[in-house]
Order: structure tokens, then C-alpha cells, then sequence
């Protein structure tokens, strides 16, 4: 009789993988790893992904959608600012994962999410279409990603993490009051 396949395998491998990541990061993620914490065996592993790298492919989506989920509690621009922060210091791991490729996710114009919303949020806040928005989005991004870089960095002590925290949230603040209210004109800039 021919064995059964796992139907739960595939979810079992991503969970497996996504928690060493967020735990420990790259160096935790090996192939022998993944297998041992999905109960299965490394040759099935790589029966469903060709390598380390194509895991991580599967494993960047899940934190974007994650990253995304945690901002789509927004009000407002300025909150979700705040929510972007926050997810990056909570899952330092997933942080960076999501974020080692944007620049270039973003050069062969694919699709942002988390970036997309964020223009969304400006124009409920201001008028105008998300399209409008793009360079005062990017230089937010910039604002919060920087921010979380140097949260996140080695012996970063808590009153200099509530200063970098309070001067990124501050300056969103001031980035985001800087756009015109606009009925439907475009924002430059």
C-alpha cells in the first residue's frame, strides 16, 4: 500500500522554519534544523525546497504579511509609524528578513504592502491619491527603518532607545504634518 502524503508537511516546515528564524536568525536556519523542529527528514526538506535560500524566499513573505497585519491597526499615518517601529524592535529577526531585500523589491517595482498602506494612511490624512505620496512615504520609511537599525544594534541602553524612539516618532510627526492638505491635487516632494 502506498504511503500517504502529508497534507500538513508544507505548513509544518514553514512553522518549523520561521520560528528558528525569529528565535536565532540565519544562523539557526539550517535544512537539518528545519527538519528536526517540522518532524520530518532533511530529504523530504529538500524535496519541497531546493535549498536554504529558497526557504527564506517563503519565509520573507510570511514577515511582510506580518509586518503589514501589525500596521493595518493604524488610525493614522503618525500611528503607524509607531506600529512600524514597534513590530521591528519586537521581531528583530523577522526585521531584518523582511527588510534585506526592500531596496531591491522595490527597484523591480514589486508589490510593498506595508509601503503601499503607508501612502493609503497619507492620503485619508491629507487628500489625494496614495500615488501622490511617494517620496514623503519613502523618506518615512527611511526615518522608521533607520531608527529600528540603531535600536537594534549591540548595547543600545533603554534611555537612549526612548530617545532614538521619541526623535524618529517626531520626526514622522513633523514629515507627515509637512505634507499639504491637498483635495486631490498631487503632493511633490
Amino acid at each position: 500500500m502506498p504511503r500517504m502524503a502529508d497534507k500538513q508537511l508544507e505548513g509544518r516546515i514553514l512553522d518549523a522554519a520561521y520560528q528558528l528564524w525569529s528565535r536565532g536568525g540565519e544562523h539557526a536556519l539550517t535544512m537539518r534544523a528545519v527538519a528536526l523542529a517540522a518532524e520530518t527528514t532533511t530529504p523530504t526538506l529538500y524535496e519541497r525546497f531546493r535549498d536554504k535560500h529558497d526557504l527564506i524566499v517563503f519565509l520573507r513573505a510570511r514577515a511582510r504579511e506580518r509586518m503589514f497585519n501589525a500596521l493595518r491597526e493604524a488610525r493614522s499615518t503618525a500611528e503607524a509609524c509607531r506600529l512600524g517601529l514597534e513590530f521591528a524592535l519586537a521581531n528583530r529577526n523577522e526585521y531584518l528578513l523582511l527588510t534585506s531585500d526592500w531596496a531591491e523589491r522595490f527597484a523591480r517595482k514589486e508589490a510593498m504592502p506595508s509601503y503601499e498602506y503607508l501612502k493609503e494612511k497619507l492620503a485619508e490624512d491629507h487628500g489625494g491619491a496614495p500615488s501622490d505620496y511617494a517620496q514623503l512615504g519613502l523618506a518615512i520609511v527611511a526615518q522608521v527603518h533607520g531608527t529600528a537599525m540603531l535600536m537594534l544594534g549591540e548595547g543600545v541602553e533603554a534611555q537612549i532607545a526612548k530617545e532614538f524612539k521619541d526623535a524618529c516618532l517626531g520626526a514622522c510627526k513633523a514629515l507627515i504634518e509637512s505634507a499639504p492638505k491637498s483635495a486631490g491635487g498631487t503632493v511633490k516632494g
